[in-house]
């Protein structure tokens, strides 16, 4: 299978999506939508930060289109809007396992 280069705005748009994961406290609010959707209060409660900064984190996401969010009362309600994300943070995870375990091997090798 043949690898196709990206071009300068393919690069940007990569970088872009890294750059909004790059930051914990949206890896937290994705965390906790994974499971089922939530209203702003039930996010500030999960993640025990205060609600200024997630309401801005979730501005975030819903504008990059990870997020989308539905009206139920006075409530918002956020939900995950690609679950593509999670794959990529799988793949993440397990690049990082896998660093870690060759360190481990490595640690106990010279204890040998």
């Amino acid at each position: 299978m043949a690898k196709v280069l990206l071009n300068q705005d393919q690069l940007q748009a990569v970088a872009k999506l890294f750059e909004l994961l790059a930051e914990p406290s949206r890896l937290d609010i994705l965390q906790n939508l994974k499971k089922k959707p939530l209203s702003v209060g039930q996010i500030v409660d999960a993640t025990n930060a205060k609600q200024s900064n997630i309401s801005k984190q979730l501005g975030i996401l819903h504008d990059a289109g990870l997020l989308k969010r539905e009206r139920q009362g006075n409530l918002i309600f956020y939900s995950i809007a690609d679950p593509m994300i999670f794959d990529l943070c799988a793949l993440v995870c397990g690049k990082l396992r896998k660093d870690a375990q060759s360190q481990l091997a490595i640690v106990q090798s010279l204890a040998k």
